[in-house]
């Protein structure tokens, strides 16, 4: 029987501007070694330029079946980061599991993203009943996870570049970027107030826009059916 080995993995979590996008991707055991030839590895180790050159290869095998997930602007100013990072990650895998047989999948490891208290039961309503590993730095020791890693990564990056056309954003779209800055910065003192910033964030702080996340008690009682 096929075995299929499933990584989890998001970019831009922390970024000021843009999306957060999630990535789930299934990679069938038999085709380990080939992305360890090819140099996989956790996407924070690699330029932006081996980031594509692997993202194109990837996309192209037929040993490996992925999806993403983006989390706007919007629902990150109003809700908890871990829980959107648990929905995105069930709604990814929920994809991908139309495509592979739950019960060929060997694991499903996840890069570490606060406690992440649901997302077991959000996989185990999609009928994955097999080990799962939360782990920090598992983009580091995973080839699943390093491959959802440079997916995500890539396509943030792609997203980005769409950004900087479609608003003139400037840099990385990080906080610690002074370019990033400076062009929220510049943007806000304009008057304008595009939907691709993160309002809740601290750098906002001072400006009249930032936006406090109200924390809701009964976040955690949402059911997988809320959002499949």
């Amino acid at each position: 029987m096929t075995e299929w080995l499933v990584g989890a993995d998001e970019a831009g979590r922390g970024s000021l501007v843009g999306e957060m996008i999630v990535s789930v991707a299934a990679v069938r055991s038999d085709c380990l070694d080939k992305l360890r030839e090819m140099g996989v590895k956790d996407s924070k180790e690699l330029s932006p330029t081996a980031r594509a050159s692997l993202y194109r290869e990837i996309v192209s095998m037929d040993c490996i079946v992925f999806s993403v997930q983006p989390v706007p602007p919007s629902e990150i100013d109003r809700r908890s980061l871990t829980i959107l990072t648990e929905e995105a990650i069930a709604r990814a895998y929920s994809r991908v599991a139309t495509r592979i047989d739950n019960s060929s999948v060997a694991r499903f490891t996840v890069d570490r993203y606060g406690k992440l208290v649901k997302l077991r039961i959000y996989l185990r309503r999609l009928g994955y009943k097999g080990p799962i590993i939360i782990e920090e730095r598992a983009d580091q020791r995973y080839l699943e996870v390093a491959t959802a890693s440079i997916i995500a990564k890539y396509v943030r990056d792609a997203r980005i570049r769409v950004l900087a056309s479609m608003y003139g954003v400037e840099g990385s779209g990080y906080p610690s970027d002074p370019r990033t800055v400076d062009w929220v910065m510049s943007t806000i003192m304009k008057g304008e107030k595009p939907p691709i910033i993160r309002y809740s964030w601290g750098t906002l702080e001072g400006t009249g826009l930032r936006v406090k996340k109200e924390k809701k008690k009964d976040e955690h009682r949402i059911t997988l059916d809320d959002f499949l």
